[in-house]
């Protein structure tokens, strides 16, 4: 039974950050919809601060959802959220060029990665005072 509840805990984790990269992807597709999509270096300024500010939310909202549904080691989950995020990119920036410059389409994605890692750090500074909190028990 050890090994089981090991298992379960590795896909919960895998999960956790899994749900946390599907919120981001959700939110930011919700979020850019109305701003035309996809968001280029000529875009309107006004966009761009909308843009930021999608972004910002989404990474938010990513990093606090994989680390409600880990319930333990928020920074940890809302860095493998991150990291789907990161491996996205890579994939997307090897795979097609962009009519950005790279540097655009990099800090575009940082955004993204240190705001769902501060969505875990949100987490923890959310729930530290309420000791063993974990609304899905393991």
């Amino acid at each position: 039974m050890p090994s089981l509840k090991r298992a379960l805990g590795v896909l919960r984790s895998l999960g956790a950050a899994l749900s946390g990269y599907l919120a981001i992807v959700l939110a930011t597709t919700a979020g850019f919809a109305p701003l035309g999509g996809i968001i280029h270096l000529d875009a309107p300024l006004r966009v761009h601060v909308l843009a930021t500010a999608v972004a910002i939310v989404s990474g938010l909202l990513g990093g606090v959802v994989a680390a409600w549904i880990a319930g333990r080691s928020p920074l940890l989950h809302a860095a493998g959220s991150a990291a789907f995020v990161a491996a996205e990119t890579i994939v997307l920036l090897s795979s097609k060029p962009s009519a950005d410059p790279l540097w655009f389409d990099v800090f575009g994605a940082a955004t993204l990665i240190v705001a769902t890692v501060a969505g875990g750090f949100l987490w923890q500074t959310l729930v530290s005072g309420k000791k063993g909190v974990d609304p899905l028990p393991q």
